[in-house]
């Protein structure tokens, strides 16, 4: 961690210090409990690196290696750069507005409202949708999770005679993860995200025990890309895989010094290097161990009836089910953000503790109601991503420099709509293969 703040350091001390006169918001936001660069860093590690990249050797399967990794790398890139400039452009309407800090929702209703007359008509409906966006991503990634544990704890238990339903199963999850999720405060979950790390790298340990035990042959197949309709969906599951924007920006909001979180040198930047090189060393390896028959998550292809396939299999499971909260986290805060201000003094405590338990039970139904895990995830990640990482990110960026700051040529106007065509692209390919999927399931 050291080595990484000394280099978000040097870049501080190349660019300077802005000017005394202007309004500086980093320095205007009041946080209760900040959390620390390290703490930051855990809480991205964790949020990015869960389920998602057992997915991708799934992924890594529909093109063939050459292409999924190229296509992971580009998509990785392309986000995390999205993903900087929605945080460049929310910094702007704050120094803008002189606030210390603006939700996203709200941000994107400012820059829409003073942006291209032709766009203003739609300030305020985003403002809604945005809003809307994030709780149901956040809950899709919650009843992802919810699944995931279920499915890898009932393997271990059929192979032990106790067999059980796999809706039996969520319903043993749903008291614990309650529990869980009445932790307050994103400090309090440090210890969580750090227990949860540490599982994981251990679970990935085994994984790869499993991945590297026996010669692998390159064949030539493998190196193909399959069919060409695969391509959205690959995009899907990737965007599912890594990306968790509401997550990004509540950590950028609670961090103690905030200007380490972005930057060639930043946190954010170097916490997804590593986040994109694990996700292709498990998607290669997997795909090349279990080839085609590769399935929707890595730990249901491992053999259940050994030890440490089971260890990895409960490992994987305990992992997920300790970063729930941490995703959570960010749809609670939408939600009671919204509340509270309809509710009386005396009622906050009593509502806060309802919208806390109902924000679990609702991702829990679903994953009741449709326990299918692969076409869900490229669906989510497809719909809720492409809007919330490429077009929305665009679409501020576009309205925040109008109408005479788009730089050189208008550099930047260009750059933000080929951003917003490509999230649309994405939207729409990904959605349509992923419904077809989930209607051939």
């Amino acid at each position: 961690m050291f080595m990484y703040e000394f280099m978000a350091g040097i870049v501080d001390t190349i660019t300077g210090e802005p000017d005394e006169a202007d309004f500086d918001p980093h320095t205007h936001r009041k946080i209760p409990k900040p959390t620390s660069y390290s703490d930051t860093m855990i809480h991205l590690l964790k949020g990015s690196i869960g389920a998602g990249i057992l997915a991708m050797p799934d992924a890594v399967s529909r093109l063939g290696m050459l292409v999924g990794i190229s296509g992971l790398v580009l998509v990785g890139f392309f986000a995390t750069y999205c993903v900087q400039l929605l945080i460049a452009a929310q910094y702007q309407l704050c120094k803008r507005w002189k606030r210390g800090y603006m939700a996203y929702p709200k941000s994107i209703r400012l820059a829409v409202q003073d942006g291209p007359p032709y766009l203003r008509w739609a300030a305020r409906p985003l403002y809604y949708f945005v809003d809307i966006v994030l709780v149901l991503w956040q809950l899709g990634i919650c009843c992802i999770y919810f699944v995931f544990v279920a499915e890898n704890v009932k393997q271990v238990c059929d192979y032990y005679g106790w067999e059980m339903s796999l809706r039996l199963h969520l319903c043993y999850v749903l008291a614990p993860q309650i529990l869980l999720n009445l932790v307050k405060d994103l400090k309090w979950l440090t210890p969580l995200s750090s227990i949860s790390n540490i599982v994981t790298i251990f679970g990935l340990l085994l994984v790869f025990f499993y991945l590297v035990e026996d010669d692998v042959t390159l064949e030539d197949s493998k190196l193909q890309v399959k069919r060409f309709e695969d391509i959205p969906v690959f995009i899907g599951i990737t965007l599912f895989a890594l990306e968790a924007v509401g997550v990004i920006l509540a950590l950028e909001y609670n961090m103690e010094y905030p200007k380490q979180f972005v930057g060639l040198f930043g946190l954010f930047n170097i916490g997804m290097t590593i986040i994109i090189t694990l996700y292709g060393l498990v998607g290669v390896f997997g795909y090349l161990k279990y080839g085609d028959e590769i399935k929707a998550a890595l730990t249901l292809n491992l053999p259940f009836e050994q030890k440490k396939a089971q260890a990895a299999k409960l490992t994987f499971a305990l992992a997920i089910f300790l970063t729930f909260p941490l995703q959570n986290f960010v749809a609670y805060t939408i939600v009671w953000r919204k509340s509270k201000k309809k509710v009386g003094p005396n009622k906050q405590r009593i509502v806060d503790f309802i919208i806390r338990i109902l924000l679990v039970v609702l991702p829990w139904i679903l994953a009741v109601a449709l326990p299918r895990l692969g076409p869900f995830i490229a669906l989510f990640g497809a719909f809720c991503l492409s809007l919330l990482a490429m077009v929305f990110p665009g679409l501020m960026d576009v309205c925040v420099w109008y109408p005479n700051s788009y730089g050189f040529c208008h550099y930047k106007f260009f750059r933000s709509t080929f951003i917003v065509l490509i999230g649309f692209a994405c939207l729409v390919a990904g959605c349509y293969t992923s419904i077809l999927e989930i209607v051939k399931a």
